[in-house]
């Protein structure tokens, strides 16, 4: 996919920056084919499938999204001495990211498998173990983080992936608000963020749930629709984030910040079977803009691009790889 103009003077601007993702690394799998009539031992269609296959998921897609779009990705996290965790780490070597990640013995490493029929899921099976990591492998987990953002070169940016699957624990929390004058930009990507508040984060991705839980309601549905003038305030405040990016699906994206600059983005519409791990695109094109110098409004717009780019087909969305750039010379 060729790309011009301001993303791609941008794009060049990112190029081999070090990103360090930190948090939940899951294993994705789709099963896809086609319903070809209904079985006789339950009214449900019988699926015959044409394509099986295992992609990054959760902080490993994000990885994944930063390291196709030119970034020099590490990968801080844990899985289990177990089948899955091994294709999970073919998968993050796969997608050009350098694996940093613990195993914790006795661990089943998360699995999400969807099943799909003509582009439709049909149903979800997770599976692998949540709770928080043993103390040795939240041990190994801190001094590895510890050594990576220590590491020549520095983190250009460290993005956290908490989706409450136990790799991250206080003592990460304590570790990187510690560290924090050290991180020249710090994102953080939570189903939960207010734990968060107090690393301070430059920016958040929260989606439309994950706003409602931070204003304080049970769903979005208790506020119908997401107003950037009447949730702006709360927002901020209690995600202690210089900006907030509300991902709201085919409706786009509402960006806010401290300064007062707001940005609305537009979305294409897309089926549900394209849209898993959009979210890592979108973060990965606005960290990346950031680094590479751009404002709120053409950030949220590469954001949105990228996020655009990456839900193509069905599967675990990542962005095209390259995105027509010139190879890099090494």
């Amino acid at each position: 996919m060729q790309i011009s103009g301001k993303f791609a003077a941008l794009a060049e601007g990112w190029r081999d920056a070090a990103v360090l993702v930190v948090g939940d690394a899951l294993l994705d799998g789709w099963l896809c084919g086609a319903p070809v009539r209904l079985s006789r031992e339950a009214p449900v269609p019988v699926i015959a499938l044409d394509a099986t296959r295992e992609v990054c998921g959760g902080a490993a897609n994000t990885a994944a999204n930063f390291a196709a779009l030119g970034g020099r990705t590490t990968l801080v996290g844990a899985v289990g001495d177990d089948d899955a965790g091994a294709r999970l780490r073919t998968c993050v070597w796969d997608a050009g990211v350098a694996d940093r990640l613990v195993t914790a013995v006795g661990r089943r490493t998360v699995t999400k498998r969807r099943v799909v029929a003509d582009g439709y899921v049909l149903v979800r099976f997770d599976d692998g173990d949540t709770g928080p990591l043993s103390p040795v492998a939240a041990e190994t987990l801190l001094r590895r983080l510890e050594e990576t953002l220590g590491t020549e070169p520095r983190p250009d940016a460290v993005v956290v992936c908490d989706h409450g699957s136990g790799t991250l624990g206080p003592r990460v929390r304590e570790l990187l608000a510690a560290r924090r004058l050290d991180l020249p930009l710090f994102a953080v990507d939570a189903h939960d963020l207010a734990p968060w508040a107090s690393t301070g984060p430059d920016l958040v991705t929260p989606n439309r749930a994950e706003a409602a839980r931070v204003l304080g309601r049970v769903s979005d549905r208790e506020a119908p629709g997401f107003d950037r003038e009447r949730d702006r305030g709360q927002l901020l405040r209690r995600t202690g984030a210089a900006v907030v990016a509300v991902t709201l699906d085919a409706e786009g994206s509402a960006v806010l910040s401290l300064d007062g600059e707001t940005v609305a983005t537009a979305a294409p519409p897309a089926p549900v079977a394209h849209a898993a791990g959009a979210g890592g695109a979108y973060l990965a094109g606005f960290v990346l803009a950031r680094l590479a110098g751009a404002g709120l409004a053409d950030s949220a717009d590469v954001a949105q691009r990228c996020a655009s780019m990456a839900i193509r087909g069905v599967g675990t969305a990542v962005v095209p790889e390259g995105l027509g750039l010139p190879e890099r010379v090494i």
